[in-house]
């Protein structure tokens, strides 16, 4: 009973209030309606008669209301505050109906402050009581949400069981706003899951209940869940327009701006907007106050991915990283599979094996169902048994994803993942030509030593297998046009051996005549042959302890094939005119512009000899096949000739160098700048000059090479032509930019990662 004078205001009106300025999205009002209703139901609790289970039910109440309309207003330690007061309330009175209501509001504020793991428990905790209160209503509100939280750190069976239950029970009793978050919970549980017929489904329902109940404030939230999963299924354009309809105002409280922004960005990410666009909207989401840990953590996500494709991958995964592990630590694991994911593509090749493995774990049971689509595609080129396994389980996700597709959208989803599928090769693949381009110090300090110049992928692919083959003690065939820089690999091969501190021994086989190169390689005694006035010990014994190469093997006789055979087979040369054999410790490279398996073939090799020598074969790249390194080439050469140190080449100059197809290498390059500079008056070599020096007679542009007649027309070898051509635009271009890769990468109007992969193709 009020006492007499004391006037209280109606909590259960301020209350009704309140919710009903929720439903509206006036949140501001909602805070100030919900405090009133706070102070109303303790006056009336204090000016009534004992009923404790009555009255505290009453104060537990309105301190709900009043805790979810501080956290739609961006107050969310306050409202931490006031769910706690509210569930020690109704715990204390034993109202179990209260507290399932005040368990739910509890673990909604704590999951908006990032924390899922806690606000897991807090679900599980309502899902308990309010089956023990026995009412359907608020046995659906709390099924819902235990189901969503358990989706979201990926449980998903158990989260589909409790969310069909909740779904079928019947509403009656439960407010607007309560039916709709157990619909919004379900279908963001079908759409982590990839279940997008589903996800649709119960959306409808949701915006109908909307609609009905006049929830301004939950329409925003269907035109986002909406937007969400046509940006999943690649259905860019839907997912605009939706975002479009409910764009937010000056009412809309921080957090959700957040929200809007974090979709945007999202959306432009996956419809493959430039990174800048991405990086904006993610920075200006950044920029709000107060923002939820789950949008930050997709913010912070989506400027990572911003940083990869504009080249910065080693700063993209290290906040991919570090993301990973803040939002798997606090039970975020889709967010924690998407950085996983990243810190996949962004990282070295080395890493790429256990974070798509670490990312699929997390996105377990399809809750992140496009990452677990990722991870297979990712694995799906691995070596067997991973490989296999990923290729079936890849076949089996893809067509789940397309099951579980609207029909009208099933092509767009099929697009959606060839297009992932694709990248990711091609990621791969790119991947794997890091790995095989990667040189330890001592190799570059050799590569730099013996005069190799150039940064290319083809070059350096090269030079890898070179020094894995030089450790060895494996036999080793060069092979690469006449000018591009053979003996310089041989070199190379002898300074990574173990046999560097011997001597390095080389011969021209086609410079000397067949008759004179045995007594060269093997020595001779005195008197052997005319003109033998001396014993000579020979280029085998020279050699003794080191490396000898054999330049231009193929032009070798048969007769001295046979020989040559017979020394690497017994290790011991017999000089010409000589009674007694030595033994030598040489370790042979050889060296040659011709096709010997080609030369075999038409028995112009010895087929013995070839698989003595050929143990491990290594293609030294021509200068066309690595266009991107001709600045670099053409400025050691001038430094190293003492009669145009001094010189240095223009813009036209380099585009003339990108223009010309170089058929004799790095030897008609030096030959083609020394000329040019001998013609310039000053230092400054120009497009004119060199034009002149390279001259018209050797000149073989892709037309004239077009001209000569008629071409393969295989697929393949349209593939080919397509790639060279490629290759020689992208040349062109970091020529024109004087080797900068970022600048030529501008002017073509791609990424610097899309350049490289140009360049890396074969």
């Amino acid at each position: 009973m009020q006492r007499k004078g004391v006037k209280t205001d109606n909590w259960r009106a301020l209350q009704g209030a309140a919710e009903k300025a929720i439903d509206q999205g006036e949140f501001s009002l909602a805070s100030q309606l919900g405090e009133r209703a706070v102070r109303a139901a303790d006056a009336a609790t204090e000016t009534s008669e004992a009923r404790p289970g009555k009255d505290a039910s009453a104060r537990a109440s309105a301190r709900r209301v009043f805790a979810l309309a501080l956290l739609y207003s961006d107050r969310s330690d306050d409202a931490l505050r006031v769910a706690r007061d509210a569930q020690r309330i109704a715990r204390a009175a034993r109202a179990r109906t209260e507290e399932a209501l005040a368990e739910i509001t509890l673990g909604q504020v704590i999951r908006a402050k990032g924390d899922y793991l806690t606000s897991l428990r807090h679900a599980h905790r309502a899902a308990e009581l309010a089956r023990k209160t026995g009412e359907p209503a608020v046995l659906g509100l709390a099924l819902a949400e235990h189901g969503l939280m358990l989706a979201r750190v990926g449980d998903a069976d158990r989260a589909r069981a409790l969310l069909d239950e909740a779904v079928h029970l019947p509403a009656e009793g439960l407010l607007p706003l309560h039916a709709f978050k157990v619909l919004s919970n379900v279908s963001t549980a079908h759409r982590m899951a990839g279940r997008y017929v589903d996800a649709l489904s119960v959306i409808d329902r949701a915006e109908a209940l909307a609609r009905q109940s006049g929830l301004k404030a939950a329409l925003r939230s269907v035109a986002s869940s909406r937007a969400l999963i046509h940006a999943d299924i690649g259905a860019f354009d839907i997912a605009w327009k939706l975002l479009d309809e409910q764009p937010p105002d000056e009412t809309t409280p921080a957090w959700q701006r957040a929200k809007i922004l974090s979709l945007r960005a999202t959306i432009a990410q996956a419809a493959g907007d430039r990174p800048e666009v991405v990086d904006r909207l993610a920075r200006e989401g950044l920029g709000v106050e107060k923002i939820e840990l789950t949008t930050r953590l997709a913010l912070e996500q989506l400027r990572a991915q911003a940083l990869f494709a504009r080249g910065r991958a080693e700063e993209a995964e290290r906040v991919a990283v570090g993301l990973a592990g803040a939002a798997a630590k606090s039970g975020h694991h889709a967010a924690a599979a998407l950085a996983m994911a990243l810190a996949a593509r962004a990282g070295h090749a080395d890493a790429w094996l256990l974070r798509w493995l670490g990312a699929i774990g997390l996105a377990k049971g399809g809750v992140s169902a496009r990452v677990e689509h990722a991870g297979c595609a990712a694995l799906a080129n691995e070596p067997d048994p991973i490989g296999a396994l990923a290729r079936t389980l890849l076949s089996v996700v893809r067509e789940r994803l397309v099951a579980c597709t609207p029909t009208p959208l099933r092509a767009t989803m099929r697009r959606t993942l060839r297009q992932t599928e694709a990248r990711l090769a091609a990621l791969r693949k790119a991947g794997h030509a890091e790995l095989e381009t990667a040189l330890d110090d001592d190799v570059l300090r050799g590569k730099d030593e013996v005069g190799l110049v150039g940064s290319s992928t083809a070059l350096l692919r090269s030079i890898a297998t070179l020094a894995r083959a030089a450790r060895s003690e494996a036999s080793v065939v060069i092979t690469g046009e006449t000018g591009s820089g053979k003996e310089l690999f041989a070199r190379l091969a002898h300074r990574l051996s173990a046999r560097c501190r011997g001597p390095f021994v080389a011969i021209n086989c086609a410079a000397i005549p067949q008759a004179l190169l045995e007594a060269e390689l093997f020595g001779h005694e005195r008197g052997a042959f005319t003109g033998a006035e001396r014993a000579r010990s020979g280029l085998f014994v020279e050699a003794e302890g080191g490396t000898l190469l054999l330049d231009e093997l193929g032009e070798m006789s048969a007769a001295m094939q046979a020989k040559l055979l017979r020394v690497l087979e017994d290790r011991t040369v017999r000089p010409v005119g000589g009674s007694r054999s030595r033994r030598v410790d040489v370790r042979v490279v050889a060296a040659t512009h011709r096709d010997l398996a080609a030369m075999v073939a038409s028995g112009a090799f010895r087929e013995d000899l070839f698989y003595r020598l050929a143990a491990i074969t290594v293609r030294v790249p021509s200068l066309r096949e690595r266009p991107e390194d001709l600045p670099t080439v053409a400025r050691a050469l001038l430094t190293r000739d003492l009669a145009t140190k001094n010189h240095r080449l223009d813009v036209p100059a380099l585009t003339a160098l990108a223009e010309h197809t170089w058929p004799g290498n790095v030897r008609e390059l030096a030959n083609a700048l020394r000329v040019a500079a001998a013609m310039t008056e000053g230092v400054v070599i120009g497009g004119p000059e060199l034009s002149e020096a390279i001259g018209p007679t050797l000149t073989r542009t892709p037309q004239a090479a077009h001209a000569q007649g008629p071409q393969e027309t295989t697929l393949s070898g349209l593939r080919a032509r397509h790639r060279a051509e490629l290759r020689a635009l992208v040349g062109r271009a970091i020529a024109g930019a004087d080797g900068n890769k970022r600048q030529a990468a501008r002017a073509l109007g791609v990424s610097r990662q899309g350049l490289y992969r140009v360049l890396g193709a074969q």
